[in-house]
């Protein structure tokens, strides 16, 4: 949990980064001067990532703390075999599942209604947007949880294989809270940002499409030029006039 924590603070700033970048780019064609719409809007995206990172830390624990009583504090947290393990190890396995059950629900509640009043406020500030803003949430929620599953999931898959396959039943475990848990939870979220991703880019693909117009080939010119004389009709209103004079 303490590695989550650690990994969750550069994926903040990070964020508070980019999407101060994206804020300034969004600015185009008006002074450099953030308005403090801007600004909001900036710390709303920003907020609301927090709450998905701090959700995402109660989640690990919640899990923990299931599997931990599910399938006993030794497979989570690690420590020798049963019938060598002491009395004083098994209650600190206890409290430790204790304070993960507790840290979930804090941090996972937290998370959440952190996030839905600043999703709240983004939606009633600026309904439907797709502006380089989102796009900047989105592609730090993507790489951020794409780097932490990256990190966590093949050391936590190789952690699993190497307690079934290669360390003896009677010596020390590795736990499966301190890696497989937080990948497969970073897991599930990348996924998520990543379809929000993509399905924001291909909309903006759209859109721009729709925006210039199907393209063909350009007009032909138009050849027909000023008449140079009098038009027909000037022409018979003269002949006519003329027949008039020789008649009379």
């Amino acid at each position: 949990m303490t590695t989550l924590l650690a990994a969750a603070v550069p994926l903040i700033v990070i964020a508070f980064v980019v999407l101060l970048v994206a804020a300034l780019v969004q600015q185009r064609g008006q002074p450099v001067e953030l308005s403090t719409s801007a600004l909001f809007r900036t710390y709303l995206y920003l907020a609301s990532l927090a709450g998905v990172v701090a959700f995402a830390i109660g989640l690990v624990a919640l899990l923990n703390a299931g599997l931990a009583s599910a399938g006993g504090g030794q497979l989570v947290y690690g420590g020798p075999p049963d019938e060598s393990r002491p009395l004083a190890f098994a209650s600190q396995l206890e409290r430790r599942r204790g304070e993960d059950a507790l840290r979930g629900l804090t941090f996972g509640t937290f998370g959440v209604l952190f996030w839905l009043v600043h999703w709240l406020a983004r939606d009633r500030l600026s309904p439907g947007d797709q502006g380089a803003l989102r796009r900047a949430y989105l592609f730090v929620g993507t790489a951020g949880f794409g780097v932490a599953t990256l990190v966590f999931l093949p050391n936590g898959v190789y952690q699993a294989l190497s307690n079934w396959l290669i360390v003896p039943a009677s010596s020390f475990r590795q736990g499966l809270g301190d890696s497989l848990i937080p990948g497969i939870v970073a897991l599930a979220i990348w996924l998520l940002f990543f379809r929000l991703a993509a399905g924001g880019a291909r909309g903006n693909d759209r859109r721009r499409a729709f925006r210039g117009g199907p393209s063909g080939p350009p007009p032909e010119p138009n050849m027909v030029g000023a008449s140079i004389g009098p038009g027909p009709s000037s022409r018979s209103a003269g002949a006519e006039a003329a027949t008039g004079r020789e008649e009379g």
